[in-house]
């Protein structure tokens, strides 16, 4: 199979892209609570079973020298976290939970520390994080909710807007976006 990104998901400098074990889930809630809105953001309950029951779906990148220094922690400089589900189109309950033969990732974040955003880091994370969900090929399609100001930033990553996703999450609109990929399953 293909890559979905060929000669776009280069290394950045300094960073590893790797998965997110619970050792540092206060760090990626810490992220996490400051890239969304108080009423937006996952809870550390919400992340803690995510990195637990749907771990394969959860990636960051680290910065490499604090890695090397022993600080986890501190090295996380973003992530990209998903679950699984059956359904086809994602409502609250089916992203509220993880279905470990679903075949539509549901992806919940895509965060990046403040001092690397606007980088490419989040770019970056996001298409690395869909190389290896894409390697599977268990997973037929990728869906996420977006803001309209962020359509652009997925729609660069391959995602098709669906329009007005109907799901209720904090005070304003989410857009239902989807990326269909190629699967290994025969029929």
């Amino acid at each position: 199979m293909g890559v979905l990104f060929p000669g776009l998901v280069p290394q950045l400098a300094g960073l590893v892209f790797r998965p997110v074990l619970p050792t540092v889930l206060d760090a990626a809630y810490a992220i996490e609570a400051a890239s969304y809105p108080p009423d937006e953001a996952a809870s550390r309950a919400d992340l803690e079973l995510r990195m637990t029951q749907a771990s394969p779906y959860f990636w960051g990148a680290f910065n490499e020298q604090k890695l090397a220094q022993g600080d986890q922690s501190g090295a996380l400089c973003g992530f990209v976290c998903g679950t699984l589900t059956s359904a086809d189109r994602l409502t609250a309950e089916s992203m509220s939970r993880h279905e470990p033969a679903g075949t539509t990732l549901c992806i919940h974040s895509v965060v990046v520390t403040g001092q690397l955003r606007n980088r490419g880091v989040g770019s970056w994370i996001l298409r690395s994080y869909l190389e290896r969900v894409a390697g599977a090929g268990t997973t037929e399609q990728v869906m996420l909710l977006c803001k309209q100001p962020l359509e652009g930033f997925y729609t660069s990553a391959g995602f098709e807007s669906l329009g007005d996703s109907g799901v209720v999450h904090g005070a304003d609109p989410w857009t239902l976006m989807r990326l269909r990929l190629p699967t290994n399953k025969t029929s």
